[in-house]
């Protein structure tokens, strides 16, 4: 991995802060996955390099196992049976968990109900009743 991994116009995170290793997985691959390291471990130090203070607080405040104390998060990710695709799905999975640390939900606004659609609601209440109201016994006159 050699290009930065953007997470948003403000925020990459720069190769050099992304680790990565194989190691043995205990996923799928039948018989040769006692032999080969087709899982990947990867490791990404936060603190290693410039976020903008306001991010670096959400993702202390953020609530994952992935991310230590330290600031490290640290992503396994075996699904899959080839190397490659391992690495390509942790690097998406960082990317996700960064998206989603730093992500502010924007406030309500307050809207009212606009005239017509207190009329429309008026009239589908009234027809509604007049509905259920046929419903009943028919009285003999």
């Amino acid at each position: 991995m050699d290009d930065p991994l953007y997470i948003d116009k403000r925020f990459s995170v720069p190769s050099y802060a992304i680790e990565t290793s194989a190691i043995r997985s205990s996923g799928p691959g039948g018989q040769s996955v006692n032999k080969t390291n087709s899982a990947i471990q990867l490791r990404c130090d936060l603190n290693s390099f410039h976020i903008p203070e306001t991010y670096r607080r959400r993702i202390n405040n953020f609530r994952d196992s992935r991310i230590t104390q330290d600031g490290v998060v640290v992503i396994k990710a075996q699904n899959h049976r080839s190397q490659n695709r391992n690495l390509e799905d942790a690097v998406r999975r960082l990317k996700s968990l960064l998206k989603k640390a730093i992500y502010v939900e924007l406030p309500r606004k307050k809207t009212r109900p606009s005239w017509s659609s207190k009329k429309r609601s008026i009239k589908a209440a009234k027809r509604r009743s007049e509905i259920k109201s046929l419903r009943g016994r028919v009285k003999d006159w």
